[in-house]
């Protein structure tokens, strides 16, 4: 294995061969930038598995780069090269003390899957049951955790108009080498599959492999071997008899339930992700899950209530409310950019609102305030979007957010309106009483303070101490006018009163300053472009 600064010397050569510097010089920001974007992908995949991995996390947080590089990053397939079956042996005997053959009856040397991160071999129980193997790359885990921390080393060098683009480098990279220790840890995505299928016991359209825990530790999971239709094959689809349309409405519903009634979903539903199985979707590989605290799967709900009444003024405010603030917020400007945002919508229907520009325009609006949305919030963006190209691929006329509204109407996990209790009720119509009886004197209160003469108006102004110098600029020019006016005018009458005597001299300095004093503030007021 290369030591740290061969790895970085790579790194860096590599990302520029594919104009990284550009990148630096750029912003993100050429005529060229879908070709800048694709070219990072390209370095990512030259790097090797653990790149390639990088790019993957990166591709679920839309809030960290432009749409176009998460675009590009959601590119990178999960494919490598195989690594010896050799390896497998070794690992597994490492990992429990036991040889393949003490455990399985046979295990197919070919793998049917290698990926950056695992390989997956199927095989048979010596008690029968078909099962699959996943099994580590060997030396993965400090490959990829080595080049996070020295690709955050080459980002955090970067001129500071590259790491302006990101709410929090530190941060971000952080949550990636985080994301990326718990996915690297098999015994996470084991208990996964038992907590997903206990969730989704009830449902008959879906289900998960069942893991066997005995066998599934950091670097190896043995879990059911499922046969079936794999990456939602089309022909296959047809000629199998399933009805694309029932498939794709199956899917919103399941993840609707998946967020709404469980928080806890599958966080990369695309379909390699996807078996279809006896007239079931399976969903495999669960290294990444999101799991949606309370406060964000209420806001949801109530974002869920927003879209039923197609109230997107609403919909948008709740959105932006979750954004944690990382910097002080210009008031002003972050109104007239939510207003915008908002006329972007205003004449559209649910239906039309295109589910990935959606989310791309909320992250754009929230990255440009230095906001952070939550986690949780940025991977179910993720999912939900992901899941709209997966439906517009298997039925087209589908809308996720029409069925989104159908779901909420006619789920008992989800209540239209606010519930109400019996006692919140008598506490609100005790206040309501209240209120009502002390209004008049409230009233009238009010009307003697302004009879008195001491009735005070508190306004809050945007720009405040901007505008009060402009106020301040005003009122002096105004009183520089009159004192200007005020010594012509003294001086017309010394001049008047020293007739008889001959012209004073003290009336003619007056009245050349008053001029030198009037022509200033004219020319003041010309170069303001106020006139």
């Amino acid at each position: 294995m290369k030591n740290n600064r061969e790895r970085l010397r790579e790194i860096a050569s590599v990302l520029a061969s594919y104009g990284f510097g550009h990148i630096y010089r750029t912003r993100l920001r050429t005529k060229h930038k879908e070709q800048d974007a694709r070219n990072l992908r390209l370095a990512f995949e030259e790097l090797g598995p653990s790149f390639i991995k990088i790019g993957q996390i990166i591709s679920t947080r839309q809030d960290l780069l432009p749409p176009s590089y998460i675009n590009e990053m959601s590119k990178l397939r999960d494919d490598a090269p195989p690594f010896p079956f050799s390896e497998i042996s070794r690992i597994f005997h490492e990992e429990f003390k036991e040889s393949l053959s003490d455990v399985f009856e046979w295990v197919d040397e070919k793998p049917i899957a290698s990926a950056s991160v695992a390989q997956v071999h199927k095989a048979k129980l010596l008690t029968g049951e078909d099962v699959v193997i996943k099994v580590q790359r060997p030396e993965i885990e400090e490959n990829l955790l080595r080049d996070i921390k020295l690709f955050s080393r080459i980002v955090s060098m970067a001129p500071e108009t590259v790491k302006e683009m990101l709410v929090d480098v530190e941060a971000a990279f952080k949550e990636i080498e985080e994301t990326t220790k718990r996915e690297l840890d098999f015994r996470n995505e084991g208990q996964a599959l038992v907590k997903f299928k206990q969730l989704n016991k009830q449902n008959d359209a879906v289900s998960v492999p069942s893991p066997y825990l005995p066998y599934t530790s950091k670097r190896v999971l043995v879990e059911d071997y499922v046969g079936g239709i794999r990456s939602l094959n089309l022909q296959q689809i047809r000629e199998e008899g399933y009805v694309k349309k029932d498939i794709a409405e199956k899917l919103v519903f399941s993840i609707l339930s998946q967020v709404f009634k469980d928080g806890y979903f599958h966080g990369d539903p695309h379909p390699g992700n996807i078996i279809l199985s006896d007239n079931k979707i399976v969903f495999i590989d669960f290294g990444i899950i999101g799991e949606l605290s309370e406060a964000v799967k209420k806001d949801l709900i109530k974002m869920m209530r927003a879209i039923v009444f197609e109230d997107i003024d609403q919909l948008m405010n709740l959105l932006l409310q979750m954004a944690i603030t990382k910097e002080k917020v210009d008031r002003f400007e972050f109104s007239e950019d939510l207003d915008d945002f908002y006329q972007s919508y205003i004449s559209k229907s649910f239906g039309q609102i295109d589910l990935s520009s959606f989310f791309s325009d909320v992250l754009h609006v929230t990255r440009k305030y230095k906001m952070v949305m939550p986690n949780d919030f940025i991977l179910l963006a993720k999912s939900l979007t992901i899941l709209e190209g997966v439906v517009t691929e298997l039925h087209p006329d589908i809308n996720i957010l029409e069925i989104a509204s159908d779901y909420i109407k006619s789920s008992d996990d989800i209540e239209i309106f606010e519930s109400f209790s019996s006692a919140k009720v008598k506490m609100s119509t005790y206040q309501l009483a209240m209120d009502s009886i002390k209004f008049p004197s409230a009233l009238k209160r009010a009307l003697d303070t302004v009879n008195n003469g001491r009735l005070m108006l508190h306004i809050d102004l945007v720009h405040f101490d901007e505008k009060w110098r402009e106020v301040n600029k005003m009122v002096n020019r105004l009183v520089f006018a009159v004192i200007i006016a005020a010594l012509i005018l003294a001086s017309a009458i010394i001049f008047v009163m020293a007739e008889a005597a001959g012209v004073s001299l003290f009336a003619i300095i007056i009245f050349i300053g008053a001029g030198v004093m009037g022509l200033w503030l004219l020319i003041s007021i010309i170069k303001s472009g106020t006139l």
